[in-house]
């Protein structure tokens, strides 16, 4: 976990991210190598989310804001980028030595959370923050990286791509 105004927590055991995901389908959430979505083409560039995966990226965000604390965010979107791009804008000064190219989209919230999952010091409290960003691979579905800040992400998810609002 990255310390100071930023709070990011990348989801790299089964025990990462589960707590936050309560009442998502599936048996894990620990990240493989084996989740592999569609490529980004040579610029980098990744295409527009397709209207047909909208409502299932909704109903993770909406689950996910639920289980930090803020049932109704004041706004949800999402860009589909590549898994290193998401990185910078969701979790600033995390990566991966493999999978960058991998294909993901990056959703972004603006509320009040608490990540009630985060490994923090006995009697310390839980990180809050106002933005909410979640890292979902394009295959698989599964939430791979979460951060959470009081500011707006350092990259803006429009500079990565078209963005797609899930909810007003």
């Amino acid at each position: 976990m990255r310390l100071g105004t930023t709070f990011a927590k990348a989801a790299r055991s089964p025990r990462g991210i589960a707590g936050i995901l309560v009442g998502l389908a599936g048996a894990g959430f620990a990240i493989s190598s084996a989740f592999v979505g569609p490529s980004a083409n040579a610029k980098g560039a990744v295409a527009a989310i397709p209207a047909s995966v909208v409502p299932r990226l909704d109903a993770i965000a909406v689950r996910v804001a639920a289980a930090t604390g803020d049932k109704r965010p004041a706004w949800i979107t999402a860009v589909m980028t590549t898994h290193g791009k998401a990185l910078e804008s969701a979790t600033p000064g995390d990566f991966e030595w493999a999978g960058n190219g991998v294909t993901v989209y990056l959703v972004t919230m603006k509320g009040t959370f608490v990540d009630y999952d985060a490994s923090i010091p006995y009697g310390a409290s839980a990180p809050t923050g106002h933005y909410l960003s979640i890292v979902i691979n394009a295959r698989s579905f599964i939430v791979t990286d979460l951060g959470l800040s009081n500011r707006p992400p350092p990259v803006s998810p429009a500079s990565l791509g078209p963005v797609r609002y899930l909810r007003p």
